[in-house]
Formats: C-alpha cells, sequence, structure tokens
C-alpha cells in the first residue's frame, strides 16, 4: 500500500507507476446494476483501480463517478464512457463528451463516438447469453472503425467465449481489453488492466495493447440477481 502525496487515502498501486482500470463497470444508473455511484467511488479510494463506468445509455454514473475521482486526483483523466444500444447491438464509447442516444445503427453510433473524439469498445463480442450483443456481420463489416474489443468479460459463461474474442481481436489487430461488468458490489474489484498514465484516447489505447491484467471469473448466478434487479424496476415504473 502506498500514500499518494497530497492525499488522505491510501490506495493499491503497481510498484511501476501503471494504472490499474477495469474496463467495464455498471453503477445503479444502469436498469440492472444496483451498485451506487458512491460505492463505486469508494472503491476507487480503497483499491486504486480506476472503473471505467459505462452504463447503459446513459452518461450520468459516469459523470457522477468520474468527476469526484478527477476532482480528489486531477492527474487522473475525465474518462467518461457509455454503453450505448444501437439497433445492431451494444458499443461503449469512450471519452465522450456527450451522451449518445441508442437505436441508432452501429454505424451511426461509431460516427458519434468518433466525432466526440472518443474510442469504441465492442463488450462481450462471443457471448452467448446476452441478447444485444453486436451482430457477428455488424462487426465484421465496421471492423475497421472499431478501436477496443473486449477480450475478457467477467460475466461471460464461459472461457471459450472470451478465448474466441482474443483470437478475433489478435486476427484483425486490435488491441483487447478486460472487464468486470460489474453490477453488484461483490464484483468490483476482481478484474484490472495495468497501463502507463494517459491523458488521451491515443495514449489509453497505445497502453492497452499487451497490457498486463487481472482476472476473474463470477459464478453465471450473478446474471440472476440482474433479471431480478430489472424485472423489478420494470415494475416501479
Amino acid at each position: 500500500m502506498q500514500q499518494r502525496a497530497g492525499s488522505n487515502r491510501t490506495v493499491s498501486e503497481p510498484q511501476d507507476g501503471l494504472l490499474r482500470i477495469d474496463m467495464h463497470v455498471h453503477s445503479s444508473y444502469s436498469r440492472d446494476s444496483v451498485i451506487p455511484a458512491k460505492t463505486i467511488f469508494q472503491s476507487w479510494r480503497r483499491t486504486g483501480i480506476i472503473p471505467l463506468v459505462c452504463d447503459h445509455d446513459t452518461l450520468e454514473g459516469s459523470n457522477r463517478v468520474m468527476r469526484a475521482i478527477h476532482a480528489e486526483d486531477p492527474d487522473l483523466p475525465l474518462l467518461l464512457a457509455e454503453e450505448i444500444t444501437t439497433r445492431d447491438g451494444e458499443i461503449i464509447g469512450l471519452f465522450l463528451t456527450e451522451e449518445i442516444p441508442p437505436w441508432l445503427s452501429a454505424a451511426e453510433t461509431l460516427d458519434l463516438i468518433h466525432g466526440q473524439g472518443g474510442l469504441s469498445l465492442i463488450p462481450h463480442p462471443f457471448c452467448t447469453y446476452r441478447g444485444k450483443v453486436l451482430r457477428p456481420d455488424a462487426r465484421n463489416a465496421l471492423v475497421d472503425r472499431i478501436d477496443l474489443i473486449e477480450g475478457h468479460n467477467a460475466r461471460n459463461l464461459s472461457d471459450e467465449e472470451d478465448r474466441l474474442a482474443v483470437v478475433f481481436a489478435c486476427d484483425v489487430g486490435i488491441p483487447f481489453t478486460a472487464g468486470s461488468d460489474a453490477h453488484t458490489t461483490m464484483e468490483l474489484g476482481r478484474v484490472w488492466m495495468e497501463v502507463p498514465p494517459f491523458d488521451s484516447p491515443k495514449g489509453l489505447l497505445r497502453g492497452l495493447a499487451g497490457a498486463p491484467f487481472t482476472f476473474r471469473r463470477m459464478n453465471r448466478g450473478v446474471h440472476l440477481i440482474t433479471h431480478v434487479v430489472k424485472r423489478v424496476r420494470e415494475r416501479l415504473d
């Protein structure tokens, strides 16, 4: 454990100055997540793992968490993200400045992400459980415009789904990422990548190429929790 100068918090940090980042986290601003934004912020203070909050079709959770982190540690970039529902499946936008509306085509969504100077990340591309995975035909047609592929997702049901994603990323020459896809508090702090400090999309993209990572898969029972949470919220609306 190391104490950062000018800070009253203790965080776990790699000895070589690398940053730890979980590339896929959801706050309670996603309808299927139960993690308050404040809890994600507190997890960062405790572990030093930067959470890439990418809620479904909203920047609200990302704004709340990342602005709180940036206020406490201005050296860390204000990295806002959103998991966007397109007509062709889900795409994550990183380094966004404005919320991107859902239900556009994948191509239109990529236009808006890159128009903001952001990066595109395709989550869980070979998952057999989720219903909003980016369709293979869209993924293949747009591969030259995809910046990152999620190679390891702790909520995927099998190692094979991750293996296929990593193989695809390597075949097309796109860096792959690792993320917890956390929707519950118990999923935080289990997955991270280690990257050099960055202050721009290009800097993060360079750092993710071949980055070391720590990964632990969750029991598939977490999907039941997500299902129940989503149904309860639908009934309360």
